[in-house]
């Protein structure tokens, strides 16, 4: 008889955990007054996969180099290594 109780009290404490946490959270939605919700963002695939550097809403390929101001830029790998990564501007030299 004592065990059946502790077996119904383990099981009850079971039970109780295992609803603790098969509720589920309510996230909380936020919304911007005006915002056009049917709003649809659209990407070119020419634009998707291709490396470049911005400079003044331009975009540079690897390697190009630009002067601004006296500052010589250079298009390059931010880590070398990677074939594929991200690009960043290097500077070169400064003009004097």
């Amino acid at each position: 008889m004592e065990i059946k109780r502790k077996q119904r009290k383990s099981l009850g404490l079971v039970t109780a955990i295992m609803c603790a946490f098969a509720v589920p959270l309510s996230a909380k939605t936020i919304t911007t007054p005006g915002a056009d919700v049917g709003a649809a963002v659209l990407l070119s695939d020419s634009k998707l996969g291709k490396r470049v550097c911005y400079y003044n809403d331009k975009a540079y390929s690897l390697g190009s180099v630009i002067n601004v101001e006296g500052v010589v830029l250079q298009c390059v790998a931010e880590q070398d290594f990677e074939m594929n990564g991200q690009l960043k501007w290097k500077q070169l030299k400064s003009e004097q």
